[in-house]
């Protein structure tokens, strides 16, 4: 760290501030209902999937209306969300402090900046879809085989993403 005008010491990188929750013992009161959530998450994320594909075994997904094929979409979103904050959160647990190698730390962060900015690009079209279905009658072609939705949802936050990472902006902050 090196000092400031007023005489307080100012953080380099995240790695020289404390993991939150060290200090004052609250960290597995915050990581273990995290992870329990992400768990449960993830697991409904999985039976969503699951029960979409036994209601239409005989037709192809993208034989499938609209509507049926977000709500798979939206729980792959979910669940490579969980995957990527889970592996995070359990990493931080094990180790009782900041996930070294920095490499590491800015992967986790890489992906989850991709997959919660898919999660919630994602959420808005549907949303935008249903608003111009309702109110104006009108169905949004999203290309064949959802194209144009799978570029914008994953393609947008991954040149985020990558951008970020480039401009060195990922890695450890002391609160994850």
């Amino acid at each position: 760290m090196t000092e400031n005008r007023s005489g307080n010491l100012d953080p380099q990188n995240g790695y020289d501030l404390p993991v939150y929750g060290l200090d004052n013992g609250t960290f597995y009161a915050i990581h273990i209902p995290a992870i329990t959530c992400i768990v449960t998450s993830f697991t409904c994320a999985i039976i969503a999937i699951v029960l979409s594909f036994r209601k239409r075994p005989y037709r192809t997904f993208f034989g499938w209306s609209k509507s049926e094929r977000f709500v798979v979409y939206l729980a792959i979103c979910d669940g490579l969300f969980n995957v990527a904050h889970f592996t995070d959160h359990l990493h931080i647990v094990i180790v009782k402090g900041h996930v070294y190698p920095k490499e590491l730390c800015e992967f986790y962060g890489f992906s989850l900046a991709e997959f919660i900015t898919a999660q919630n690009l994602m959420v808005n079209i549907v949303a935008i879809n249903a608003f111009m279905l309702i109110y104006f009658n009108k169905h949004l072609n999203f290309g064949r085989w959802d194209w144009r939705l799978i570029a914008w949802t994953f393609g947008a936050p991954f040149v985020g993403a990558t951008i970020a990472g480039i401009l060195g902006q990922l890695g450890t902050n002391g609160s994850l």
